[in-house]
């Protein structure tokens, strides 16, 4: 399986693997986690998905 974000083979490196929504859906594969950061930055797929939080 290629990585969705460099095209190399996936397995030939240290893969995480990332499926969404159902239990059996395909899985998305990625070289390492440097590739899995770079995707998600890269779509601002995390833009405003953390809590805000104030000490006070």
């Amino acid at each position: 399986m290629d990585c969705v974000y460099c095209g190399s083979a996936a397995e030939e490196h240290d893969p995480v693997y990332v499926a969404e929504g159902a239990v059996d859906a395909d899985p998305m594969a990625f070289c390492n986690f440097a590739c899995l950061t770079a995707y998600v930055d890269e779509r601002g797929l995390a833009d405003g998905a953390a809590c805000n939080w104030s000490p006070e």
